[in-house]
């Protein structure tokens, strides 16, 4: 993509700045790129196009990038106004990953559980990246497509209907390994996540 005719991120495109979010906290820390860059292991260029909503980071960089800076998650994120979530309105958010989009369906705000509904295009996921989460664990269910999800060296491929509980302290990824078909799933993590760099 051309920086000089720079599309609508899906951050920009779901009304969540995520890059932006990112960098009033750090500025809120007193933190410097430069720091968090060391902090990382990631360059300064790339947070600057991140901070800009004009670079995707992957889950494990994002996990990486709020341990840096010394916040949660979830604390990126705004809660919706009230606890019934009817269908396909779920609140907008984006905690890393490539070709897909989330959505928070409940627990919002909430210290015992996050509530996640994926949508997920051939090939995307979680990144190349393993990550883990400080939660003690994470559910996850296939509405439809397929998703196949390593462990450690473990992998599972679940189809639409099946449903994997883990550890997400335990290094995991995620992919649609479909060609041409999506994949949609619910993910329940107990209590909301932390992050850990593994």
């Amino acid at each position: 993509m051309s920086r000089a005719t720079h599309a609508a991120t899906p951050f920009e495109a779901s009304g969540i700045h995520l890059g932006q979010r990112i960098r009033s906290f750090r500025r809120m820390k007193g933190l410097s790129i430069i720091e968090v860059a060391e902090r990382t292991g990631m360059s300064k260029s790339f947070l600057s196009r991140f901070e800009r909503d004009i670079a995707q980071a992957s889950v494990a960089s994002l996990l990486r990038i709020c341990d840096a800076i010394g916040i949660r998650p979830g604390e990126l994120f705004e809660s919706p106004e009230a606890s019934y979530v009817p269908a396909g309105c779920g609140t907008p958010i984006s905690l890393g990953g490539e070709g897909m989009r989330e959505f928070i369906v409940g627990g919002a705000g909430s210290e015992h559980l996050m509530a996640l509904y994926s949508e997920i295009e051939p090939g995307g996921g979680s990144g190349s990246e393993p990550y883990s989460l400080e939660a003690a664990a994470d559910l996850v269910h296939i509405k439809s497509g397929r998703l196949s999800i390593t462990i450690g060296e473990q992998v599972y491929l679940l189809s639409s209907g099946d449903t994997l509980t883990f550890s997400p302290r335990l290094p995991h990824s995620w992919v649609n390994p479909s060609d041409d078909e999506p994949c949609t799933a619910l993910w329940v993590i107990v209590p909301p996540p932390g992050t850990s760099r593994g």
